[in-house]
C-alpha cells in the first residue's frame, strides 16, 4: 500500500504503526496517519487536500480529503504531524444548497435533481454521476431545502425509504436502498477443512446484541403525520424472553407529508432492522476482504455449525511492519449473520435523525 497527498507519495515519511484505516456503514471510510519529522522535511499538508491510498495492484482503495491535522513538538528540532482524512463523502458535506425545491415525485428523482444542479455542472470535484445508480425510492409530495449541506439533503431524501448515499474511491456516487452482496474469496473455518479458509486468523469472537434491532417502526412527518409498521411474528418471538416483546424505533422525516408516505417509509425502514443481531469479529493480515462481501463461517466452538453465510459490515485496519517498506495492515472484520443465499442487503443506518429506541 502507498499513501499520496496531492499526488505526492509520502509513504516513506509515515511513522510506523500510526496508520488507521476504516471502512464502515455504507462504504464510509476514514484514514489517519502521523508524519515525523514535519517542518525539517518541507512537508506541507493542509485542510482540504486530496488523499488516496493504493494497493499493491495500483488500485485506489481509499480516496478522500484532509479534514484535520495536529502538530506536536517532540524536541526543539523535530515534530510529528498527525493527519486525519475522510472519504469523498466529505465533499458533499462541505457543499451547500442555498435553495432547492422540487414538486411531487420520488426520492430517487429528487436526489438526481440535487446532484445535477450542484455537482454535474462541472466535474471539478471529481464526483461521477450515473443515473442508473439511483434507486427510484419512495413517492413524496415535494421537498424544499434552504441552506443545507448536500449530505444533509441526501440524508433527508433517503430517510423516506431507507435509501443511503455513498461515494466509492473512484468518485462514483450512489443513492440506493439496497446493496448487492459479493462473494469473498475466503472463508473462516476453525475446523481447518475448507481449502480457501484464512490461514492467518489471529482472533475470533462472536457478539449477540440488539444494536439497531427493532420490530416496530414509527415515522413522523410534517404537520404531525405518523406512519407505523410492525412485525407481529418478531414481537411474539421476543415476548418469549419477557415483557411485551416490542422493540420500537421512531424517526422524524420532515419531507413526508401524507400518512401513506409515512407508512410506506416505516415498512421500508423496518425491513433493514427486524433481524436480531448475531455478529462475528475476527482479525487477519490477509488483504482482499471487502464491505458487503458474503463470507462463510464454520466455528462449531461458537455454535456456528457451518458453513453459515455472514456479510461483512465493518473493516478497520492498523499498519504493521513490512519487509519492503510499503504499508501492510492487520484487519479487524465485523460480519453479520445473513439469510442463506442473500444477494442483497439493506444499507445500515448512519443518519442523525434517529431519535431513539423504546423497549417495552
Amino acid at each position: 500500500m502507498r499513501i499520496y497527498v496531492n499526488n505526492a507519495d509520502i509513504t516513506d515519511r509515515i511513522v510506523s504503526r500510526s496508520v488507521r484505516w476504516k471502512r464502515y456503514g455504507t462504504f464510509r471510510s476514514s484514514l489517519s496517519f502521523t508524519l515525523e519529522p514535519q517542518f525539517t522535511e518541507g512537508i506541507s499538508i493542509e485542510h482540504g487536500m486530496r488523499v488516496k491510498m493504493t494497493d499493491d495492484f495500483l488500485q485506489t482503495v481509499f480516496c478522500g480529503v484532509v479534514t484535520a491535522s495536529s502538530e506536536e513538538y517532540v524536541t526543539a528540532y523535530r515534530s510529528s504531524l498527525t493527519v486525519r482524512c475522510q472519504g469523498l463523502e466529505a465533499v458533499a458535506a462541505r457543499r451547500a444548497a442555498g435553495y432547492f425545491s422540487t414538486d411531487a415525485q420520488t426520492t430517487g428523482a429528487a436526489a438526481k435533481a440535487v446532484f445535477r444542479q450542484f455537482f454535474s455542472s462541472s466535474n471539478d470535484e471529481g464526483i461521477i454521476y450515473n443515473p442508473a445508480l439511483f434507486s427510484e425510492g419512495a413517492a413524496i409530495s415535494g421537498y424544499t431545502a434552504y441552506g443545507k449541506s448536500l449530505s444533509k439533503i441526501f440524508d433527508e431524501l433517503g430517510a423516506a425509504d431507507g435509501s443511503r448515499w455513498w461515494i466509492i474511491p473512484d468518485g462514483t456516487f450512489y443513492f440506493m436502498n439496497k446493496i448487492e452482496v459479493s462473494s469473498s474469496p475466503y472463508c473462516v473455518d476453525l475446523t481447518g477443512i475448507e481449502s480457501n479458509a484464512l490461514t492467518d486468523l489471529m482472533s475470533f469472537s462472536t457478539v449477540r446484541s440488539g444494536d439497531g434491532y427493532r420490530n416496530v417502526q414509527y415515522v413522523s412527518g410534517a404537520n404531525g403525520i405518523t406512519g407505523r409498521a410492525e412485525n407481529a411474528s418478531e414481537i411474539s418471538r421476543m415476548a418469549r424472553f419477557g415483557g411485551t416483546g416490542r422493540y420500537e424505533n421512531a424517526i422524524f422525516v420532515p419531507l413526508i407529508q401524507t400518512a401513506a408516505e409515512a407508512t410506506a417509509a416505516a415498512e421500508n425502514i423496518l425491513r433493514s432492522y427486524e433481524e436480531n443481531g448475531f455478529k462475528a469479529v475476527f482479525s487477519t493480515n490477509t488483504y482482499g476482504l471487502g464491505l458487503f462481501n458474503s463470507i462463510d463461517i464454520t466455528a462449531p466452538q461458537f455454535g456456528i455449525n457451518g458453513p453459515v453465510p455472514f456479510i461483512i459490515t465493518d473493516i478497520s485496519a492498523k499498519d504493521r511492519p513490512s519487509e519492503n517498506g510499503a504499508l501492510a495492515f492487520t484487519y479487524t472484520v465485523t460480519a453479520k449473520m445473513s439469510a442463506s443465499g442473500a444477494s442483497f442487503i439493506r444499507p445500515p443506518e448512519y443518519w442523525t435523525e434517529t431519535i431513539g429506541r423504546i423497549s417495552g
